[in-house]
Parts: structure tokens; C-alpha cells; sequence
């Protein structure tokens, strides 16, 4: 399999490095190999990214919500981004469409109320609607579409409403909130131990604190790392991440991800899982990381 486009909505340095650098998408029980990174910023603009790709396996990063589906403006003149509202009504009008059932001229009273919803006149409803089409035309045909968004996984009828809309194959999205957090980690202050620190409870609040290792074959040492949540949803931060040599950061970044290859900084970038009502997060090795996604 040739590596997976990697389409990014969100202006972040955090993810952009990661899959610079990782190059890795936790898939079901394995993982796959990431390429081509490209960003848009409008679902069209993400149809255009898929239409231009040759790929078959994509992922696509974007803030989501499990009620209004991909948080991202219709086109560049939009002014909303709760797509998911439109997303069923959107497949409706494609597939009017190409049943030569969508008169353009006078409106269709269904174009109207779309492009209303959307904020956009009927000719950039058009422009969107031929873009989906091409989808169902354009090789490589059903796509396979990993999202990777908040709780964008957290309803079937969710995802299953974004697979008709790209025609894909197979879509997938995480139950919970998905996050990326640098990790640059600092060596204990005198006396103090990682294991020791491990096992008391984190000074700051809303805090979930884990120690990893020490590495199996000897190349790292335990590695503490704390995730302080900051705002229930999007926002989470690294208040304290310990490692007694520091230059071993991107050795713990290819044991947590799989793979990073930024070995001139003391410093690696970890995408993890975080659900409001646990204890813990989860990073993309593990078993629970693995639980907490949904497939269409």
C-alpha cells in the first residue's frame, strides 16, 4: 500500500510536525504510512485535495462535534462550518444531479435552500455539487477516509452521512476528543526520582499524569508525562514532562508513535485520545487508543 495523503484543516505547528515527522496513522490494529501532507481550509477545499490526489487511503485533521460534524466553512466565502447539518442534503442534491434532476436555471427551490444554509449564492452551490460528482468519477474510486477529529466518531449516523457525501468505502473517526501535545522534556530536580514523582498525584488541576518504561531494550529511560486539560474540549497542555536525559525525547517519540525521525531536538510531538469521564489518555500504540474509534 503507498502511503495515505494527509489533508490538514487546522492551523496548528504541533500537527504539521507530527506527520512531518511521524509519519504514522493508528488504523485499527495497525498502523499505516502517511505521505503527502496538503491543508485546506473549506470542505470544498478538501474535496479539491482529494480530487487531486491518487491515493486511495486518506486522512483527513480537523476540528469536529459530534452533532455538527466537520467544524470547517462550505467554501471560502462561507460563513458557516457546521457541514455536518447539510451533509445528508448535500448527498440528496449530488445525487439529483446526476440523475439530470437539478435544474440550475430558474433555481431549484432545494439549491436555494442550500445555498441560504450555506451563506452562498446557488452558483457556488453548483461549483460544490459538481465537485462531490467528480468524486463518484474520478479514480481512485471509493476512498477509504480516516477523520480525525473530535467525537467525530461518536455517531454512526455522523460518519455514515460523510461516507455517502465522499462516496467512500470506509470512513473512520474517533469516539472522543483527539489531541496533539508537544512533549519536551526536562531532566527532575535534584533528588527526585521519575518513578517516585509517578506515583504522586499531579500539582496541577484536571491533570492526568503517566510514567512510560523505562524502554524495554535500554535505549530510554521512564518518561513522565503530564496532560492538563484546559478547556473540556479542544485546549490541553504539558504542564511537566520528565526525562533524565533529555536527548533521549526522540527515541520515547518512535516508541509512543511508531516512528520519528527529528532527531535534532529534544522534542516530539504525541497525538493521543482523551475521553471526558476517564482516568487516562490513551496514546496510538495501545490497545484503548485502538477502542475509541469508529468504523463506517
Amino acid at each position: 500500500m503507498s502511503p495515505a495523503d494527509v489533508h490538514i484543516g487546522v492551523e496548528s505547528r504541533l500537527i504539521d510536525d507530527y506527520y512531518r515527522f511521524s509519519q504514522r496513522e493508528t488504523v485499527g490494529p495497525a498502523q499505516i504510512e502517511t505521505g503527502v501532507t496538503r491543508s485546506f481550509r473549506s470542505l470544498e477545499g478538501l474535496v479539491d485535495g482529494l480530487l487531486a490526489s491518487s491515493e486511495s487511503t486518506h486522512v483527513v485533521v480537523c476540528h469536529g462535534n459530534p452533532d455538527l460534524g466537520l467544524l470547517v466553512p462550505f467554501t471560502q466565502n462561507s460563513p458557516h462550518n457546521a457541514t455536518g447539518l447539510l451533509a445528508g442534503a448535500l448527498v440528496d442534491l449530488v445525487n439529483a444531479m446526476a440523475h439530470g434532476t437539478l435544474p440550475p436555471f430558474p433555481p431549484d427551490p432545494r439549491l436555494l435552500d442550500a445555498g441560504a444554509r450555506m451563506g452562498v449564492d446557488t452558483a457556488t452551490v453548483l461549483r460544490l455539487l459538481g465537485k462531490l460528482l467528480l468524486l463518484r468519477t474520478t479514480p481512485p474510486l471509493r476512498r477509504v477516509i480516516h477523520f480525525r477529529a473530535c467525537n467525530f466518531g461518536r455517531r454512526t449516523s455522523m460518519l455514515a452521512g460523510y461516507k455517502l457525501l465522499f462516496d467512500a468505502a470506509l470512513v473512520t473517526g474517533p469516539t472522543c476528543r483527539m489531541l496533539y501535545v508537544e512533549v519536551l522534556p526536562g531532566p527532575p530536580r535534584p533528588g527526585a526520582s521519575i518513578q517516585q514523582l509517578g506515583g504522586q498525584a499531579p500539582t496541577t488541576q484536571r491533570t492526568r499524569r503517566r510514567v512510560f518504561g523505562p524502554a524495554s531494550d535500554g535505549t530510554a529511560g521512564p518518561l513522565l508525562l503530564d496532560v492538563r486539560d484546559l478547556d473540556t474540549h479542544t485546549h490541553v497542555d504539558t504542564p511537566l514532562s520528565l526525562l533524565d536525559h533529555p536527548a533521549q525525547a526522540p527515541r520515547w517519540g518512535e516508541l509512543l508513535t511508531g516512528r520519528w525521525t527529528n532527531h535534532t531536538a529534544n522534542r516530539f510531538v504525541l497525538p493521543l485520545l482523551w475521553q471526558n469521564d476517564e482516568s487516562s489518555y490513551h496514546c496510538p500504540l495501545e490497545e484503548r487508543y485502538r477502542e475509541h474509534f469508529l468504523h463506517v
